[in-house]
């Protein structure tokens, strides 16, 4: 679709000099131009070229043909039929393109290489790369990204989207390719990525970030994005999500939009302020598939947290997947609250300040049980659930407790890969020892509410 505009343009200029002629003024006009021409190939193609612009397509074709017949290695007739010269002899482009890959495949064979659904990778990376996990100079990528590099693309340098190395001069002056082939200015890319259907995407080190923002404000929030994903690896295990599963975070403009995003991919718990779409309402994203993405609304001064919160929640909710594992709520936005709120001592005592003001730390066992967020919810109670969630992975995290620590690494080491099991069970040990350690968690938040300024 994003093509038709550009493709619309380019059919009416050719078409425009063919209107004001009809078909027998054409073939008359052809036929005392080829017979000018005689066997001259240059004049044959000057010929052809003239019947391609004016729809005489067969005809360009013939031309183009007659001028090979009399001039087998004419450069302007093989590229006007689509040959490629290749070491010195012209041929048709698939011909050219199997002799590219036979060459490819004697070359990448020789340095040991495997080849795995049309990439070669290196024997150490096969697994990897029957998963659709590949590997490019130290990042992780799948298939069409590993492709689209070993082929010579780069990275833009605002973006991060792979874009003909040819266009880096333009991408670093801050030109974005859009419709295609067509590069505008900052302003313009602006304009055209304001449209709902059309955001922004841009591919971070860990996520990839859709907006309909200005991406001049969109480029800071990248390194809180990094913050958050840092911050709650640890309790993943630290391992890397697979490239069809590469965290995806939409960033609301407004709260209008938020709103709309709310009511077309929410349960009801986007009334938190950030939510991760519903399992059956994808969205399919260039260069990650079909995700499930988190969508954080719009609080200027909530931001750079809302956008760590979000990162987290959508790295955590990645890493379960892989694993077969469906998080509670509680736990879901417990990862994002202990990147949003527990990010540094200063934050987490003075968000344990407003909690011990709300009444403290309330029964764990009963507010696991009872844990919601809704459009029903208070927004108090809603801000001492996310709190609450984000407490219990501090403390988690936070060690002092051996019943909860074991529980913690348990269930790290089941999404993470690393062990296996029943993720729901260990979930339930996890809620367990929590419930059994609620004195030291509410003595944790109030040591912490303490240091508050």
């Amino acid at each position: 679709m994003k093509h038709t505009p550009r493709l619309i343009l380019s059919l009416l200029t050719l078409l425009t000099p063919a209107l004001a002629q009809s078909p027998a003024q054409l073939k008359a006009e052809l036929k005392k131009r080829e017979a000018a021409a005689k066997k001259n190939p240059d004049a044959l193609v000057e010929v052809g070229k003239w019947a391609a612009t004016h729809a005489l397509t067969a005809d360009a074709k013939r031309l183009f043909q007659a001028a090979l017949k009399a001039k087998p290695d004419h450069a302007g007739a093989n590229e006007a039929l689509g040959n490629e010269l290749v070491e010195g002899k012209w041929l048709p482009k698939k011909e050219a393109e199997a002799l590219r890959m036979k060459a490819l495949a004697t070359e990448f064979a020789a340095k040991g290489l495997v080849e795995v659904d049309g990439v070669w990778v290196e024997k150490d990376k096969v697994d990897d790369a029957k998963k659709g996990i590949y590997h490019h100079d130290g990042e992780v990528v799948n298939r069409e990204e590993k492709v689209g590099l070993l082929s010579g693309k780069v990275r833009h340098p605002v973006t991060g989207l792979l874009i003909d190395a040819k266009d880096l001069e333009k991408a670093q002056g801050r030109y974005f390719p859009i419709g295609g082939d067509r590069w505008v200015d900052e302003k313009e890319a602006n304009t055209f990525h304001s449209d709902f259907k059309k955001p922004w995407i841009v591919r971070g080190h860990h996520i990839t970030l859709l907006t309909t923002m200005p991406i001049a404000k969109v480029e800071p929030l990248l390194s809180q994005s990094d913050i958050g994903f840092e911050r709650v690896a640890p309790l993943l295990g630290g391992k890397a999500p697979a490239p069809t599963r590469r965290p995806v975070v939409w960033l609301a403009e407004s709260n209008g939009q938020y709103t709309e995003l709310g009511a077309a991919f929410g349960d009801g718990s986007d009334a938190a302020g950030i939510f991760l779409g519903m399992p059956e309402r994808v969205l399919g994203v260039p260069t990650v598939g079909e995700v499930r993405p988190v969508f954080c609304r719009f609080e200027k001064d909530w931001l750079e947290r809302d956008v760590r919160h979000a990162t987290a929640m959508a790295y955590a909710a990645s890493i379960a997947e892989e694993a077969g594992a469906d998080l509670p709520l509680w736990l879901l936005q417990g990862f994002g609250s202990y990147t949003s709120r527990f990010e540094n001592d200063s934050d987490a005592a003075w968000f344990a300040k407003q909690h011990m003001a709300r009444g403290g730390v309330r029964s764990v066992k009963s507010w696991f049980s009872a844990f919601a967020i809704s459009g029903e919810s208070e927004s108090a109670d809603i801000a001492g659930n996310l709190f609450q969630a984000g407490l219990m992975l501090r403390f988690a995290a936070g060690g002092g407790d051996a019943g909860v620590t074991e529980a913690m690494q348990a269930l790290t080491a089941l999404l993470s890969g690393q062990a296996k099991g029943s993720a729901d069970k260990a979930i339930s040990k996890l809620e367990a020892a929590l419930v059994a350690a609620e004195p030291a968690i509410a003595k944790l938040c109030q040591e912490l509410a303490a240091k508050s300024q």
